[in-house]
């Protein structure tokens, strides 16, 4: 099956995308270093299907952004890498936030949605984008809360184990 022909993905095609955390710190050091999959402990929770599958599933969202939310967190996460990758993470960091369009909402409208915030600033920001943009991650809690309100998001998760063409 071609991964645009699955019912799950199909409906966002031609939108806007923005990966959460997790999804985005896949996606960055696996392209700075695939071993880190294996051996950087904050990908643990991921296989090489993961990232297989999330490449695929960008080339049919080919805009996508993020926010200084989502940048912090990834940012912190990567602080754990050992010392010898770390300036190639940097230069991969520096560059690529340098192209991704970078959407900022004051965190105090942000809070201002109280179900919203709950979850924590992050993840509050991504419910707010949700209304213009896809939302993709691995987060549950993420996935409920924005499938509850309508709103587009697609996990992993729910992708996982499809058999799809390249």
């Amino acid at each position: 099956m071609k991964l645009s022909d699955h019912s799950l993905v199909r409906p966002y095609i031609g939108r806007s995308a923005i990966l959460d955390t997790n999804v985005l710190l896949l996606h960055l050091l696996c392209t700075l270093d695939f071993s880190l999959l294996r051996s950087f402990k904050r990908l643990g929770m991921f296989e090489e299907y993961d990232y297989l599958l999330l490449s695929e599933l960008l080339k049919l969202f080919p805009a996508w952004c993020t926010t200084p939310h989502v940048l912090t967190e990834v940012s912190n996460l990567a602080n754990a890498l050992p010392d010898w990758k770390k300036s190639s993470w940097t230069e991969i960091f520096s560059q690529r936030i340098q192209v991704v369009p970078e959407l900022f909402e004051d965190s105090a409208q942000i809070a201002s949605d109280a179900s919203a915030i709950r979850f924590g600033l992050t993840d509050a920001a991504l419910a707010s984008l949700a209304k213009t943009h896809l939302v993709i991650t691995v987060d549950w809690p993420l996935t409920g809360f924005l499938e509850s309100r309508n709103l587009a998001v697609l996990n992993l998760q729910h992708l996982k184990g499809i058999e799809f063409t390249l």
